[in-house]
């Protein structure tokens, strides 16, 4: 298993290796990060999975993982995803995780995020000043359809891209 920590971290639940530590207080990973790594390390061993980051906003935890392993995470009928909610007392999701290069990226994240909501497109808006954010556009029929609250999401999608994200109804 890929994870942000080291395998020795991976198989250790009480510390971290002075390299991991330094990442966790430069911020490049966090404790979030070690819990789940060592989480999904206990439900799938050695598989060839890759876990990315997990990124977190009021009840909701998303997991990013690499391509194709989406399936292997959430585990037969679910049961991975089922004991990650039970131990952390909040709903999990898991989308898989890209390098953000364009609006086309962004795209694919807010609908795997979004779904079963559509999304129709996603516009990069420019304020003055030169700063910049994405608008995702949902369809206004979907309101409803959306897993979480707007705000949190949003929240999520600003944490994933880095670019502050807006969601709006069309």
């Amino acid at each position: 298993m890929k994870a942000p920590i080291c395998e020795v971290c991976l198989k250790t639940d009480d510390i971290l290796c002075p390299a991991d530590e330094k990442k966790l207080e430069q911020g490049i990973i966090t404790e979030l990060d070690v819990k789940i790594s060592r989480m999904l390390y206990k439900l799938l061993g050695d598989a060839d999975v890759e876990f990315k980051k997990a990124v977190e906003a009021g009840d909701l935890i998303v997991l990013i993982v690499g391509e194709g392993d989406v399936p292997l995470v959430i585990g037969k009928g679910g049961k991975n995803i089922k004991f990650l909610m039970r131990e952390l007392g909040k709903r999990v999701r898991v989308i898989e995780g890209r390098d953000i290069k364009g609006t086309d990226d962004v795209k694919k994240l807010a609908m795997d995020l979004l779904y079963p909501a559509g999304v129709f497109g996603v516009n990069i808006v420019y304020k003055p000043g030169g700063e910049q954010y994405y608008k995702v556009l949902v369809f206004s029929r979907d309101r409803n359809k959306l897993p979480e609250k707007a705000e949190i999401l949003e929240s999520i999608l600003s944490q994933i891209t880095g670019v502050e994200t807006r969601i709006s109804f069309i």
